[in-house]
């Protein structure tokens, strides 16, 4: 079934709504979901084309409804690169939002800190990434109906988006702070001495997530802020073991700063 049959399929069970904003909910943060209202869910797996996530705090729903007010269409899970997902499924999830209406997207994601004074259960800001993953979701020919060959990313992290974002958690009082992501395809951790040549070369947080689905809503003209949850020091920051376990941990417990956050950036938007 093409892309065009299953955005049809979509369309159909949404009965005219229409969403404004993307949400895409990483690890350990997919309660964000439960407080969208009046909303319909669509499992991944029961639309065709749709990529389907294997890793444990993914549920994989498209969900519609509102939230803060705002007609919105939430991606509970996405997928990673080291799962083996071809570019394609990227693609789908980020393009679907795009032609289901919505303007802007936001993405919140988890993330090793590089810097020990934002540590596990802190939230940060996303000024700009250096990207450490193989390849690029839009390698291969141009689909013109999506977005030009080339495009800029001097705005990736929209800066507008971000001062809103900051003024935001002034209002609620949340510390938030701010970073450059580096991106590495995973599914291992980083070694100490990688996150040494990270530093140096500006990182200041890293995962294995949101560049791609950030290069794909560029491509196609979707706005972008993300906001990381932060669930670790990095590796030979801390004597702490570095697991899956304690992503999902320490995401959970960041999740509730997390959704005073977008709920209020989200609320704010105009």
């Amino acid at each position: 079934m093409s892309f065009e049959h299953t955005l049809q399929l979509i369309k159909e069970k949404m009965a005219g709504f229409t969403p404004e904003i993307g949400l895409i909910l990483g690890s350990g943060l997919g309660m964000l979901g439960e407080h969208i209202e009046n909303k319909i869910e669509l499992s991944y797996q029961n639309l065709p084309g749709f990529p389907v996530s294997t890793v444990s705090g993914h549920s994989g729903k498209l969900i519609l409804g509102h939230f803060a007010g705002k007609p919105v269409a939430c991606l509970q899970g996405r997928v990673h690169s080291y799962e083996g997902v071809s570019p394609q499924g990227v693609k789908t999830l980020i393009r679907t939002l795009k032609h289901l209406g919505c303007h802007t997207l936001v993405i919140t994601n988890t993330s090793g800190s590089l810097r020990p004074e934002v540590g596990p259960g802190s939230l940060c800001l996303i000024t700009d990434h250096i990207n450490f993953q193989p390849g690029n979701p839009l390698v291969g020919p141009n689909e013109d109906e999506f977005g030009p060959r080339f495009f800029p990313l001097d705005n990736a992290y929209d800066l507008a988006l971000r001062e809103q974002l900051k003024k935001t958690a002034t209002r609620l009082q949340l510390p938030l702070a701010e970073g450059v992501y580096f991106g590495t395809l995973g599914p291992c951790f980083e070694t100490p001495a990688e996150i040494r040549a990270f530093r140096i070369l500006g990182g200041d947080l890293v995962g294995m997530s949101t560049v791609p689905e950030v290069l794909v809503a560029r491509h196609c003209g979707l706005r972008v802020a993300a906001i990381a949850a932060i669930t670790n020091l990095a590796a030979g920051l801390s004597t702490e073991a570095i697991t899956h376990e304690n992503t999902l941990y320490y995401g959970q417990k960041a999740s509730a700063n997390m959704l005073k956050l977008v709920h209020g950036f989200i609320e704010d938007l105009t």
